[in-house]
């Protein structure tokens, strides 16, 4: 059985990229032999995503902390342990720049030349061996492509042999400019059906997300607070955790914002989906937004800001949502307030949303991805 080495960031917390690759590795691990390498401490009793029996985790021993450095370190400094912030400041400078060659060699020792290496993320890039083939599965659009760590990043590793981007406007992007040798396959779904939802929910708002920068949180409640100065009837329901959180429900507190709540630590977000009128959507940077995909497979339209290159891959707009062309929560007010009073039409985009999600549906994204893997394994074979 052909081997495929999955590099990870890491498998304790919860995250989007995280989610969806160990989704990915569960369909694709019937037809090869799957090893998993995250890039932080693991333990095994306390792993939060499921995996197949014979999946195969790999323990490099990598420094705690480094993995999501950025996210680690903002921790600790909101937390005011500075001396362990700075701690792991000179780890992460030490291990990127000094201790990378050491996890090369460990890479070498342990994967094949016929064997698939895909990397996750740009950091783990820098830890990949030179003579080994890579695929780096590019989660992001091309913005971040260009961001200052990225482009160091690209300065002290070893240039991927190919790339799988998440829509087709951020492979042309990036191809265009750089002539990139890759293709592009969205993401899948998690859930298994698509749902008919087509009924008015009451001016009901859904918002799925980690309260992360990345993720501009602040926006959510920026615009509640903008339909309630308008008078506006609705709810909104804020699902995820993360350092924005407690700034979030300050700003709740403050503006009597009663009809928003956060809740944190749920898993299972059908029924809340299925009593939503529209997700929202706020990210600064994304490939393809997980949680918009799953309001679509419950009819739920999306407002999506427009982040570049992936957001018209994944809006038809008028279809299957609309996008806000401007990071403003009064801009949004505005699209929200039109769309929930005609409710003639709110079904008809709801129907059209429906439709348009089956082309995220598991078997179709997975025919796509083991053709894709055949080829390169088997251009490594003539080689």
């Amino acid at each position: 059985m052909r081997k495929i080495y999955w590099c990870l960031q890491q498998l304790q917390n919860i995250g989007g990229t995280e989610f969806v690759t160990t989704q990915i590795i569960s369909f694709l691990s019937d037809t090869y032999e799957i090893h998993l390498i995250p890039f932080s401490k693991v333990d095994k009793e306390k792993m939060i995503y499921k995996l197949p029996y014979n999946v195969i985790i790999e323990d490099l021993d990598f420094p705690s902390g480094i993995s999501q450095f950025d996210i680690n370190f903002m921790k600790l400094l909101k937390e005011k342990h500075f001396l362990k912030a700075i701690k792991l400041l000179f780890l992460a400078i030490h291990t990127f720049l000094v201790g990378r060659n050491k996890y090369r060699k460990k890479l070498e020792k342990l994967i094949n030349k016929e064997d698939l290496i895909i990397v996750g993320s740009s950091e783990i890039m820098v830890f990949m061996p030179k003579n080994r083939y890579v695929v780096q599965h590019f989660h992001y659009n091309s913005t971040l492509y260009y961001n200052s760590f990225s482009r160091f990043l690209r300065l002290i590793s070893p240039k991927p042999n190919y790339y799988i981007f998440l829509t087709q406007s951020t492979y042309e992007v990036l191809n265009k400019k750089h002539k990139l040798p890759g293709t592009y396959i969205s993401n899948p779904c998690r859930f298994e059906n698509r749902i008919q939802n087509f009924s008015y929910k009451n001016n009901s708002l859904i918002a799925v997300c980690r309260l992360e920068a990345q993720k501009d949180p602040m926006m959510f409640v920026k615009i509640a607070k903008e339909l309630k100065d308008r008078n506006f009837n609705f709810t909104l329901n804020i699902f995820g955790n993360g350092t924005y959180k407690e700034m979030m429900q300050n700003y709740i507190d403050k503006n009597q914002l009663t009809m928003v709540k956060i809740t944190s630590g749920i898993t299972d977000l059908t029924p809340y989906y299925l009593n939503s009128d529209l997700n929202l959507m706020t990210s600064k940077y994304e490939g393809v937004g997980l949680n918009v995909i799953e309001g679509f497979f419950h009819s739920v339209p999306a407002l999506y800001v427009d982040m570049g290159d992936p957001t018209r891959s994944v809006i038809e707009e008028g279809k299957n949502g609309y996008i806000i062309e401007k990071r403003d929560p009064k801009l949004f007010a505005d699209y929200i307030i039109k769309i929930l009073s005609n409710q003639e039409k709110l079904e008809k985009l709801k129907r059209s949303t429906y439709e348009i999600a089956k082309q995220y549906e598991v078997k179709n994204i997975k025919e796509k991805r083991i053709k894709t893997l055949d080829t390169l394994f088997d251009n490594l074979i003539k080689n």
